[in-house]
Order: C-alpha cells, then structure tokens, then sequence
C-alpha cells in the first residue's frame, strides 16, 4: 500500500448492503397478545313474596343461582399498534332458577335453566390516526334482572356494527352503521310477557369548525321491526344541518341556525321541515336584542300542520340593581280544519339589593299581555313535552277540550333513577309507547285532561315514574266557530336570603277574557300564591335543611290549598360513620270540583359504615305513604343492608333488603337475601 494512501474503512456501514443480501432477517411478530383481564364469578338471590288481595293469599319464592367466567384480552396487535387493535372476550355463564307459587294453598313450581353466554370483539383498524381509521365491533350481553315482587326479566342483547373515522377531508366525518337487537322475557307469577325488536341504524356526522364559527351536518336513519308489536314498526329518516358564527367587532354578537328535515313511515308515519332562525346582538355591556324566526311545517295521517313564529327580545342591565326584559312574539298556525294566531307582548323587571349584614334581596316582576284569534274544529298538537311529578301530581295538558281518544303518550327521557320499590326497567334510547290503562289513565277536570301516572311496574311495563319527561300527542276541539280572547299573566317573586334564611312570597295570576265569539267554556282564570321559608345551617360536623311552604290555588277548575315541607340532614359520627336523613311532607285539600284531601309523607333514612378500608357497610330505610280521600292510597316501605368487602382479588357484596306495599287493597311484602363473590384472574 502506497505511503500516505487511505485504506478501505472496514466499519458496518461499509458492509450493509452486503448484510441486507445475506443476513437472515428475524422472524416478524404478526400477532401479539394484549392485557389479559378476566374473573370468576358467583351468586345466589333468594325472594320470598306474600300477596293479600282480599280474601286471596299468594305466596312466591324464588331461587337463583348464577356461576360465570369471563376472559377478556384488551389492545391486542396484529403486526403493529399503528395498524390493528384487537379486544376480545367472552363469558361462559349458567343460571339456574326455581320458582315455586301457592295460590290458595295450591302450589305450582317451575324450574329454569338460563345460559349467560356472551361475547365482545372490537377491531380498530388504523387506530389514532389522524386521517383515516375504521372500527368495527359485535357483542351480545344475557343478564337476568330482578324486579319488583319476585319478578324477573331475561334479556338477551346483540350489537354489531362498523364506524369510520376521516377527520382530513374538507368535512371531517364520521359515519356509524349498527344493528341493535333487543329480546327479553319478563315473569312475575303468573303474568308472562316478551319483547323482541330489532334496530338498523346509520348515524352520520360532519363537522367543520373555524375561527369565528362551526357547521354541524347530521344524518340519522333508523328501521324498527317489532316482532311482538308489529304495529309499532317504523323507518325513519332524519337530517340535520345546523351552523352558529360569532361576528361585528369583538365577534360579541352570534347567528345560530338549525334546519331539519324528517321523513318517517310507519308508526306514527311524518314528513317534517323544521328551520330555526336565531341572532343575537350586543350593543353594549348592558344592552343585548334577540331576534328569532322558526318555520315549522309538518304531514302526518292526523292532519297538516304549517307554524311560522317570531320573536323579539331586549334585555338590559341598568348597573347591578335592575335587569330589564322586553319581548315581542307572533305566532300563525294553519291545519287542516283551520287555524288560529297569537300575538304576545312581555316585560319583566328583576331587581337585586344587597342588605346589612350580607343579605340580599331578590324581587322579579313580570307581565305579559297574549292576544288571540281562533277559527277551527280541531287542532292537532305534536310532542308537547311535560316532566312527570311526585307520587300524588298529574301531568295537566296545555290545551283544553282535548279528544281522550287522539291522546298518545310516549316516555322520552327516562329518570336517572327509579324510585324505591318501583323495578322499572327504563329504556334511555328511543321514545317508548306508553299504554293507556297500564302506564297511565286519563281523567277530566272540568275543560281539562290529566294524564294520571300508574306507578306499579308489572311485567314487560315500562312504568311512569318521578323525573320521567314524556311527550303527547293528542287533539282538541274549540266548538267550530270563531273566536278571539286575551290572556292576561301576572309573576312576582321576592326573597330575602341572609344565607342562613330565605323567605319568599310567589304570586301567579291568569285571568282570560272572550273578545269575540259565543262561546267561553275553553277559557279558565287561575290564582297561586305560595308563601314559604328556608333554612340552612352547614357545620364542620353536620348539615341541616328545612325547606316549607303553604299554597293557595283557586281557578275555574280546580281550587286546593297545600303544605308542604322538605327536610336533609347530614351528620357525621365519627370518621368512619355518617348519617343522611331526608323527608318530604304535602297536604293538600281541594274544595272543588269536589271536597278530596291528599296526604303525602316520605322519609329517607341512610348510615355508611366503613369499620375497615377494605369493608364498606350501608344501612338504610326508605319509608312513602299517600293518603286519598277517594281512594288510591299506597304505602311502601324498604329497609335493608348491603356490604362490599374486598380481600385482594377477592371480592363479596352481600345485601339483604325487606320491602312491604300496601295499594288498593293489596297486601304485598318480600324478603330478599343476594350475596355475590368475585375472583379476578389477574
């Protein structure tokens, strides 16, 4: 080699090309395992039932015991996290059950064998990316669900479905395709009942937004096949476009708009347009107007239906004392048998005052003046949505003179919970049909309809209970000639809150006239007045509050005076044991139509015990009576304990509960013992 010259450098990177050639490539992992998780698990539920309906005597028991294993691996890769995700899982589940029903001294038994078998894969394919990703998933869930008296439902549940994700296109999208399968099978006694419905499903969305503004685009089609109810089956299909954009100086004012078109066949078979127009204008830090503009036109096989609506709104501040509403609204209706218009003018006042001593004084005013001209036989009213009230209150429709035929009422929102003793099972999903004579009954208050809730849920009834928002459909007639009157409506509102204390004083007044026209019997005048006080008090170691208020209510159909008083109290033991105490009392008494009184009194009592970390204790005691001069009273009482103790991963939650209902002149009470263990795998 020459003096000076360079030699060849021998380093790996001079020999990668030949090692690419050469070198046997290690074997790449197509599939691998993710995060198992998995349990072990057992129960027993025993149910003792007596039921006294006169001088019949029924007596349930019932036994079930359930053992299931359930594996699930979570995050699964085929070949690389960025590509495919795989979570699998299954459960392998029997339930035995024994039902044995004396009626009378003759007994009958039955025995029932229930496999629990379920599953779950989820696929994502291209998970996380930005672009472009699918997920495409399939289930099935079979549970048994205790009820009320010794009731119980089998459900058997089947999802399956494909999404996709594309967030780079000019409208970042989402598209859902599912199909939702729903069986069950209810029992309580002798009362047998089944659902089995079946739901295709394509849900569409498309999403822009930017600096000043967003656009939202939805597609929804659903097709209801009801095996059992037939009648009920529907396609429906709904889209929806809806923008808001905020602009002037600043972008302190804001356009909103929605449009939405509907066409379904079937039940309840509608074509819809719906356009809702809305601008709100700042002029200043204390002044805003509100403009808005709504077309509503609707074809059902009840009748067509054409809404325009207006509105204006101003609101101002005048410094921090008085607040200042204006509001101007016009609506027009036309149906088939005619139409009507309405024209209503409203101002409200609020004023605030702080007070000596860190008080303040709250006094709301207002007064609003509706004009309107009627010329129809009929009306027919979509959807007017109510929420149901306590045990002892009725939905009261908007409408009077309403056609107790043509009423349709469906559960659209259901309470987030239940009330004791009621075993409801509550769809959350799509509106449900409610029956008349099941779920609710109708009676007539003078011009009025009141839809009156039956809160008993039997088997395969959905129930109406506390907090539930229902929707109705129904028509009412206004005597076939025309007609113009006004309403007059009077709100006043004052408090004085130190905080500790807060009286106050509401009074409501309706007062209507007939302008034109023969007949008046639709129009009705009301009065309420309520006078109450609150108190509070918050300790380092307990809370208290007292809430109580008298009620006076007189109108052309209905005059009643009320009491009712609301009490909370939370004490801490010691640090480890707390006490929650709650009641509510009403007494009301109605001197017309006809002389009635109604009492209602119920308390809540609850005590946590944790004597260990691991071991949580709970002892409680639920208690509601309703008293009806003309019948209908009901009393129920729960009382029991539960328990969750945790050893590792070992798990036991034992619970023994007592309920007794008294309604209508029966007699019923149930004694129940659950106990479950579970082992995690894992």
């Amino acid at each position: 080699m020459p003096f000076g010259a360079r030699a060849r450098s021998a380093s790996p990177a001079g020999w990668s090309p030949w090692l690419f050639f050469f070198a046997t490539p290690a074997p790449a992992q197509v599939f691998r395992l993710g995060t198992w998780q998995g349990s072990v698990d057992a129960s027993v539920d025993t149910a003792r039932v007596e039921i006294e309906r006169g001088n019949s005597e029924t007596t349930n028991r019932n036994r079930i015991a359930e053992a299931s294993v359930t594996l699930r691996n979570a995050n699964a890769v085929i070949v690389d996290p960025r590509l495919m995700t795989l979570t699998f899982g299954g459960t392998l589940g029997l339930a035995q059950g024994r039902t044995k029903t004396t009626v009378d001294g003759s007994s009958t038994e039955q025995d029932r064998d229930t496999d629990l078998n379920a599953y779950d894969v989820a696929t994502n394919i291209l998970p996380g990316n930005s672009k472009f990703s699918v997920n495409l998933f399939t289930n099935r869930n079979r549970f048994l669900e205790r009820r009320e008296l010794a009731g119980v439902t089998e459900f058997d549940l089947r999802n399956r479905g494909v999404g996709f994700s594309a967030l780079r296109l000019p409208l970042p999208s989402t598209l859902n395709i599912r199909q939702e399968s729903n069986k069950s099978k209810s029992a309580t006694g002798a009362i047998v009942s089944a659902t089995d419905e079946r739901r295709d499903i394509l849900n569409y969305e498309g999403r822009r937004g930017w600096e000043n503004g967003v656009a939202i685009l939805q597609i929804l089609a659903v097709d209801k096949s009801d095996d059992i109810r037939p009648e009920l089956d529907y396609e429906s299909r709904r889209g929806n476009l809806s923008t808001s954009m905020d602009f002037g100086r600043g972008l302190n004012n804001r356009w909103d708009q929605t449009i939405t078109l509907l066409s379904r066949e079937g039940f309840s078979a509608e074509d819809r347009l719906d356009v809702d127009q809305r601008v709100s204008i700042r002029h200043g830090a204390r002044l805003r107007t509100d403009y808005e503009y709504r077309l509503f036109d609707s074809e059902r096989d009840t009748g067509d239906l054409t809404r325009n609506t207006g509105s204006f709104a101003l609101n101002h501040q005048l410094y921090e004392s008085l607040s200042t509403t204006v509001q101007l609204r016009a609506l027009d209706e036309t149906f088939d048998t005619g139409g009507r218009e309405v024209t209503q003018g409203t101002v409200g006042f609020g004023y605030r005052k702080r007070l000596p001593r860190a008080g303040l004084l709250n006094a709301d005013l207002r007064l609003a003046r509706i004009w309107e001209d009627d010329d129809f036989d009929e009306a027919f009213v979509s959807q007017e949505p109510h929420v149901v009230g306590p045990p002892g209150t009725n939905v009261t429709l908007d409408n009077p003179n309403v056609i107790a035929s043509s009423v349709a009422v469906f559960l659209t929102v259901s309470a987030p919970t239940a009330p004791v003793g009621s075993g409801c099972t509550r769809p959350t999903s799509v509106p449900v049909l409610l029956l008349e004579g099941v779920d609710y009954t109708l009676q007539t208050i003078g011009n009025q309809t009141e839809i009156v809730p039956i809160r008993t849920c039997t088997a395969g009834n959905d129930g109406m209970v506390e907090n539930d928002t229902i929707a109705v459909d129904y028509r009412f007639t206004r005597g076939g000639e025309p007609v113009s009157f006004t309403t007059d409506e009077l709100q006043f509102n004052v408090s004085v809150d130190y905080g500790w204390i807060r009286p106050f004083y509401r009074h409501e007044q309706t007062k209507q006239d007939l302008v034109e026209g023969t007949d008046d019997s639709f129009l009705t005048d009301d009065e309420r007045d309520t006078l109450g006080l609150e108190l509070r008090y918050s300790g380092a170691r307990w809370r208290l509050g007292l809430v109580v208020a008298a009620e006076r209510f007189e109108s052309t159909n209905q005059d009643w005076d009320e009491l009712r008083a609301t009490q909370s109290f939370s004490y801490l033991v010691k640090r480890n044991m707390t006490l929650n105490v709650s009641g509510n009392q009403g007494f009301k008494d109605f001197s017309a139509p006809e002389s009635r009184d109604q009492d209602t009194v119920s308390v809540r009592a609850g005590l946590g015990f944790v004597p260990k970390p691991n071991l949580l204790t709970d002892f409680f005691l639920n208690a509601r009576d309703l008293k009806d001069s003309l019948g209908g009273d009901e009393r129920t009482i729960e009382l029991g304990a539960q328990a969750s103790w945790r050893l590792g991963k070992l798990s036991v939650t034992p619970s023994l509960k007592l309920v007794r209902i008294e309604r209508e002149g029966t007699d019923s009470q149930e004694l129940r013992f659950f106990v479950r263990v579970s082992r995690a795998l894992f």
